[in-house]
């Protein structure tokens, strides 16, 4: 099941549209912030109707607004044209080829619904049916599926994982349609990839904002429930780059996905949140006792704190912290000056991680696992699909919550070397056992009553706060960064 079912009524602004132009032709690129009023003869919204009866809203073009900058469209409870419910959607009065498709788009948790950005066209245009699809479906908000239809045929593949809660962090997403390959990407990180000629479009699209709701399409989007509340997405921006044009912003996709990501170093003065994800509103597991709070993750004297403490926060008990870096990175030397805390059953982690995806398994590594039960040690550890790949530890001169100390790794394809305070601690050199996609990293504190590798589980008497004085990341070929980094040695 995809968008597909819900692109009947298109025909509203059906016009006539051809093969995908591989020739420079066809409307210019654009980026819409939406810091003005939709523009009529740009953007078409939907009105008075659905797309079929298997939605139970019709199109109202009353819940599209724009303001402060940003398009939020939305599906709520009041009566129209005939349905119990009102939903919303815009679309160009343009059909565009190939080229980048982008957007950051927030959704809403709530069963039953489909929000989405994707292209179509079809037989309401005068073309066999082509579509590209992004579908956050409100039953798992932690999940997109995306897609593409050539002839009325669903290439498929299923949801993949986001790795943060599209519901609580905004999320970019791209794709970048070429003659020969269609390519899906999440905040940057590539999730499916369609070369098959039957799965890669060749008609051009109007783009489409959409957000609707089904009380019949239960298996693939689980059962309607109104949450008893307008069910909101926005949009911070849509942007499409003509295939050949120059690269349009900062961070779009169209500036070149093969470009190694850029080298950083972050001291905390202050919390750089177009750098820093930080996680709220929601626990990683059964394992965890504690939900992540944002509240519990401030800087202070330069210093970044993570806090655990016990705070009935969500369904746990506890209260925990978490920021994850927003891009993925990948072979590089990744450097973390950190002081961990001490106490049985909970742990100071600096990790990358990317979860499973059409371009691999999930994968991640342990740069520094800082148990409180023993904070004479760290412990490293590499894995895929979820499962450890190979592990390590090294003994500290100073333990890991009395003193700062530098963690270290550097990530090769055929090798991946662990430092602390400078010295090589730990190596590993068979490239079956070194992850090979590029992951996000990961700064959190947290707790479990249930893993016993961490300790029986002590109740703290207070908080826990652990501190990352500085994250450096130095991309391979780049110059060292600040004097001690270990990517100043030969």
């Amino acid at each position: 099941m995809a968008t597909a079912v819900i692109t009947a009524g298109l025909a509203m602004t059906a016009a006539q549209a051809g093969p995908a132009p591989v020739d420079g032709s066809g409307p210019p690129s654009f980026i819409e912030h939406f810091d003005a009023p939709l523009d009529p003869s740009f953007w078409y919204v939907s009105d008075g109707y659905r797309n079929g009866t298997y939605m139970n809203c019709a199109f109202n073009q009353n819940n599209v607004t724009v303001a402060n900058g940003m398009l939020s469209i939305e599906l709520d409870d009041t009566p129209y044209a005939g349905q119990n419910y009102s939903c919303a959607s815009i679309q160009t009065t343009q059909n565009y080829g190939y080229g980048t498709y982008e957007t950051r788009m927030r959704v809403d948790r709530a069963s039953g619904t489909n929000q989405s950005l994707f292209t179509y066209t079809g037989p309401s245009h005068g073309d066999p049916w082509h579509e590209i699809d992004f579908e956050v479906l409100g039953k798992d908000t932690t999940e997109v599926e995306p897609n593409a239809w050539v002839n009325g045929v669903a290439a498929g593949g299923g949801p993949v994982a986001l790795g943060v809660d599209n519901d609580v962090e905004f999320v970019d997403y791209a794709f970048i349609w070429e003659p020969d390959r269609l390519r899906f990407f999440t905040d940057g990180r590539l999730v499916r990839t369609y070369t098959d000629p039957a799965q890669v479009p060749s008609y051009t699209q109007r783009i489409i904002a959409m957000t609707w709701g089904t009380e019949t399409l239960n298996d693939w989007m689980g059962p309607f429930e109104y949450p008893g509340q307008p069910v909101v997405t926005e949009y911070d921006y849509i942007a499409y780059t003509k295939l050949g044009d120059p690269c349009p912003f900062p961070g779009s996709m169209a500036c070149g996905v093969e470009a190694p990501t850029s080298s950083f170093v972050d001291e905390f003065d202050s919390l750089d949140t177009s750098r820093w994800f930080v996680s709220d509103g929601w626990a990683s597991g059964a394992a965890y006792n504690c939900t992540w709070d944002a509240g519990q993750v401030s800087t202070t004297g330069g210093a970044l704190e993570l806090t655990f403490v016990e705070q009935p926060t969500g369904d746990r008990a506890y209260a925990c912290a978490e920021v994850q870096h927003r891009k993925p990175l990948g072979y590089g030397t990744y450097e973390v000056r950190a002081q961990a805390v001490e106490n049985s059953g909970v742990v100071s982690s600096l990790a990358t991680y990317v979860p499973a995806s059409d371009a691999g398994p999930a994968e991640g590594i342990n740069l520094a696992r800082l148990l409180g039960v023993d904070t004479t040690r760290v412990r490293y550890a590499t894995s895929r699909y979820n499962q450890a790949m190979t592990t390590g530890s090294a003994t500290l001169d100073v333990p890991s919550d009395a003193a700062y100390h530098d963690y270290g790794m550097v990530w090769s394809p055929d090798r991946l070397d662990f430092y602390v305070d400078g010295a090589l601690t730990w190596s590993v050199t068979d490239p079956a056992k070194i992850p090979v996609r590029d992951a996000k990293l990961f700064l959190n504190i947290w707790g479990s009553e249930t893993t016993s590798s961490m300790g029986a589980f002590v109740p703290p008497t207070g908080p826990l706060t652990m501190r990352v004085d500085r994250v450096a990341y130095t991309a391979p070929g780049d110059e060292c960064q600040f004097t001690g980094s270990i990517a100043c040695s030969p």
